[in-house]
């Protein structure tokens, strides 16, 4: 009859085996944890870079040059919307009314940003919202429209001074969008910053008579946005 000899240290291999496997089972699964969370996190910022691609990707097709567009990166996706374009005036000087003439480039601009994320951006990314969710955060979406107006000083029966003259340039278009996106009210805010900040030279009036538009997808701690 045979004799069957045992290794002695033949479970130490197993065990080391085995440990060796949960080690590594255990850093993947940080290492994917890490992954996830990193990604939630930028989550924001790679949307907002998103819709700015996709807006100059559709500019340079239609042949849009009248527009300006730029990722800023802190304040989000910058759409300048000129004083004059070509001979129509965004604006005459001291109004806030917008040149009829100018509805057509406006009308642009709308099939413009109806064509981004920007419209289904809850329903394309109701996941990746939802697991955002999971970590105590909120999705906002800002569409800030600021105003600016010339270096001429105003004072009139509407308007007390270039601020609020800026300002009320920045409602009329933010009325025209609303009333023309399907994208949420509460999306939408406004400034008026009068004649201080100019585009170029402080000096140059007209090209001062402008709108800027600024797109941002903001992740915000929903504890602190509630208080």
């Amino acid at each position: 009859m045979g004799h069957i000899t045992f290794d002695r240290d033949g479970w130490k291999l197993i065990y080391a085996s085995l440990l060796t496997g949960v080690l590594a089972f255990f850093l993947l699964f940080v290492s994917r944890a890490t992954h996830e969370a990193t990604s939630v996190f930028r989550f924001s910022d790679n949307l907002t870079t998103r819709i700015g691609r996709q807006l100059e990707q559709i500019r340079e097709r239609d042949g849009m040059d009248w527009l300006y567009i730029e990722n800023t990166g802190t304040k989000g996706i910058k759409i300048l919307i000129p004083s004059q374009v070509g001979a129509q005036p965004f604006f005459n000087s001291a109004s806030d009314e917008i040149n009829p003439n100018f509805y057509p480039y406006l009308a642009q601009l709308v099939s413009l940003i109806n064509e981004t994320d920007l419209p289904l951006l809850e329903t394309m990314y109701r996941e990746q919202i939802a697991r955002i969710e999971s970590y105590g955060y909120h999705i906002d979406t800002d569409i800030r429209i600021e105003g600016h107006s010339d270096q001429q000083s105003i004072r009139t029966q509407r308007f007390s001074d270039n601020w609020d003259l800026s300002t009320a340039r920045a409602y009329q278009v933010m009325q025209y969008l609303q009333n023309r996106l399907p994208v949420p009210e509460d999306y939408f805010s406004i400034a008026g910053y009068g004649s201080f900040h100019p585009l170029h030279d402080v000096k140059k009036w007209d090209e001062n008579r402008r709108v800027e538009i600024y797109i941002k997808v903001n992740m915000t701690n929903r504890r602190h946005r509630i208080s």
